[in-house]
């Protein structure tokens, strides 16, 4: 005979009532008595006594760890510590011992080295173009001083070379006085505020800009850098104006067929290439370089 559903519940739930009073005794040892505090059994830390789903007890030693899986599942396992690769020190070693960062400590310094040497061109770079924004003309004026006065200097040592003078030792500093001055006061300005003046009123976007922009700083510009470069350089030497006059008749025209020749495609690559705020700098650059070449040539 079918008994109801709640019938049948009622008497299974009964059947199991002893079973789960029992489960959620703890189990004892024999003779022990749990009012008394006896010593409790091995079964009764992990769950059912004699279900076979305790955790076993393990107990704690060097190098192991304890590692239970889900509840009620499986038994508790021992499972030893990692131990080093073979050859490699212990970390957290005992003083005496030579550790890993010890070990590694030189390599590390000497890496770090190299990365700061590395590093210098990119810093120096980051510096000069922080102060090209900041203080444009004056940054522009320095540098033009600077790479002028090297210039002679490199000028003087080709001649004293190809001379074989027994002083070649000896150095005009008149000379690189001269240019840096020169180079400081009237190069790095003047070409600051043309190269400006050339992107404004010669924009990018006109047609044959290149060419335009060219044949200005070719005709007009190259002619009249060169004669203030004879008047000053006259003036700090001292000499009078009939001197000054004298010298620039007889060095003008040959100096300035010589500059077209030149500087003409190093203009061009300047004036459309080159980014604006790199323009002196590069026109320095080439002028180093030319300046040695002419002192070579004898010139």
């Amino acid at each position: 005979m079918a008994l109801p559903a709640s019938a049948a519940s009622r008497e299974k739930f009964g059947a199991l009532a002893p079973a789960l009073a029992t489960a959620g005794t703890p189990a004892v040892q024999s003779g022990g008595d749990p009012a008394q505090g006896a010593p409790i059994g091995p079964g009764a830390r992990g769950g059912a006594a004699g279900t076979g789903e305790e955790c076993a007890p393990v107990q704690r030693a060097v190098g192991a760890r304890r590692r239970c899986g889900p509840r009620r599942a499986r038994k508790c396992q021992a499972v030893p510590a990692p131990r080093p690769a073979p050859g490699r020190p212990e970390v957290g070693s005992l003083p005496g011992r030579r550790g890993a960062g010890e070990a590694t400590a030189p390599a590390v310094s000497k890496l770090r080295a190299e990365a700061g040497f590395g590093a210098l061109p990119r810093r120096a770079l980051a510096q000069y173009l922080l102060l090209l924004r900041r203080y444009p003309v004056l940054t522009k004026a320095a540098t033009s001083g600077v790479l002028s006065a090297l210039g002679n200097v490199l000028t003087q040592m080709i001649e004293k070379k190809s001379r074989k003078k027994e002083n070649s030792t000896s150095l005009d500093v008149s000379g690189p006085l001269r240019y840096a001055v020169y180079g400081f006061f009237f190069t790095g300005p003047l070409s600051h505020y043309f190269y400006l003046f050339l992107e404004h009123w010669i924009p990018p976007e006109v047609p044959l800009a290149g060419v335009k922009r060219l044949l200005l700083e070719r005709l007009l510009v190259a002619p009249a850098f060169l004669l203030l470069f004879f008047l000053i350089m006259n003036f700090l030497q001292g000499q009078d104006a009939v001197d000054s006059v004298a010298t620039v008749r007889a060095h003008f025209w040959p100096a300035l067929r010589t500059n077209w020749r030149v500087w003409t495609p190093m203009q061009f690559i300047n004036i459309n290439y080159i980014p604006l705020q790199f323009r002196v700098l590069f026109a320095n650059l080439v002028a180093l370089f030319w300046y040695a070449y002419l002192a070579s040539l004898g010139k």
